[in-house]
């Protein structure tokens, strides 16, 4: 592969610190005000923090040793003095990276072999071969959970966006209303019912985590802690079996993150396959790098897309950083309100990855073999892919074409 507690007697002074730095910040123009993500060494830093007149305390995230405040532009010199402060960056802003609106509704899924790897392997498997028994956590704008094909599948919600975080069992507080996450948990898990579309693994479990808000963006900060909610899963703890270990994050942004970064190291050292969208900035010019975060990080899978005829878009970022590439053009898919939508964007490339992983690891569980590594799910990912550009590895599609088929045998070979 590329690569390279919070204890429970602070709560009560945590809250009250953010409640009184909440009123106090009035007296600070709104136009000087940072929201800033500050890494901290020992949790006593917090309360320091919060202490700071004009300070707001929005959120901690105890796994990443991380705190997000509103702060006062003429503040930062402060806060970057308190002792055990390891980091302050600002908080960027991440978006969902789908850019506009096939004749054949299912090319995206015939184009990568998924419906090869039902065929082959539903007689022997029945509903393993469709993804049954593996948990994708969709990081987005939610899921509409009351749409027919995904009724039924979305099993969990966590929301990241706003003042306060929700994880639990009512997928209300998990609504999409922007339609991205819909479309993108479309292309991983829409039933095969000859209606619509069909998704790659439609017989996989969702869990919709809610980290961008109904505009389509949202705040790196706010993604972190969406990523150790969705690998800790219902129950908040590590090495349970509600844990999910593929993260699909169909968003990104042009700045690199402290807080992003060990987030997504974290989720990896935790067991979980990270897939990301590459971006929509490409230029074209093979000398440059664009591609988004996180997916430029060497432990997270990077996607491109194509469209019907193998092509790769121009907009679709290129890099070095480039894995792999999947349909992203004119994908056809579930939508807000029960609908349905065409879109383009290495956001719909990306959940195509997604889904096959979730394939592999079902297949393995089923033919009574462990789960792959992160490492090792790359590896058959990468060594399986349908060369589509220059020959060899290229900073357009990366390794080429995910085919789930090739894959899927590629992991039943190992041990």
């Amino acid at each position: 592969m590329k690569y390279i507690l919070f204890r429970v007697s602070v709560v009560g002074l945590l809250t009250i610190l953010a409640f009184s730095a909440l009123t106090s910040t009035s007296s600070a123009s709104s136009s000087n005000i940072v929201r800033v993500a500050v890494g901290y060494e020992d949790e006593g830093v917090v309360g320091k923090l919060a202490a700071i007149p004009d300070v707001a305390l929005i959120k901690v995230i105890p796994d990443l040793r991380v705190v997000v405040l509103r702060v006062p532009l003429d503040k930062l010199s402060l806060i970057k003095s308190v002792e055990g402060v390891r980091y302050v960056e600002e908080d960027h802003v991440a978006r969902a990276l789908e850019i506009s609106t096939a004749s054949d509704v299912l090319w995206n899924v015939h184009i990568i072999n998924a419906s090869d790897v039902w065929e082959t392997y539903y007689e022997t498997y029945s509903w393993r071969a469709l993804g049954y028994g593996v948990v994708v956590s969709v990081l987005d704008t939610g899921i509409d959970y009351s749409h027919p094909e995904l009724e039924g599948k979305v099993a969990w919600c966590a929301n990241t966006v706003g003042k306060r975080t929700y994880t639990g069992f009512n997928l209300k507080n998990c609504m999409d209303r922007n339609g991205h996450g819909t479309h993108v948990a479309g292309i991983i898990a829409s039933t095969i019912n000859n209606v619509g579309n069909a998704g790659v693994a439609p017989n996989v479990t969702l869990y919709a985590v809610k980290v961008l808000g109904d505009s389509g963006s949202g705040f790196y900060s706010d993604i972190a802690e969406g990523i150790v909610l969705a690998v800790k899963g219902p129950d908040g703890s590590l090495g349970t079996a509600d844990d999910s270990r593929i993260i699909s994050m169909s968003l990104g942004g042009s700045s690199d993150s402290q807080v992003l970064r060990d987030a997504t190291k974290w989720a990896y050292d935790n067991g979980a396959v990270l897939v990301a969208a590459a971006g929509n900035s490409g230029d074209g010019d093979p000398s440059t790098d664009n591609v988004a975060y996180p997916a430029k990080y060497q432990w997270v899978i990077a996607v491109a897309a194509i469209d019907s005829e193998y092509n790769v878009p121009t907009w679709s970022s290129d890099g070095p950083d480039v894995d792999v590439a999947a349909p992203g053009v004119k994908v056809y898919s579930t939508y807000k309100n029960k609908g349905y939508s065409e879109l383009s964007g290495t956001s719909m490339a990306t959940p195509h990855v997604s889904a096959t992983v979730a394939l592999i690891q079902a297949l393995r569980l089923a033919s009574g073999k462990s789960p792959l590594s992160p490492d090792t799910i790359y590896e058959a990912i990468t060594r399986t892919s349908v060369d589509i550009g220059p020959s060899g590895f290229d900073v357009y599609s990366g390794y080429g074409l995910v085919d789930a088929l090739a894959a899927v045998n590629y992991a039943l070979s190992m041990p």
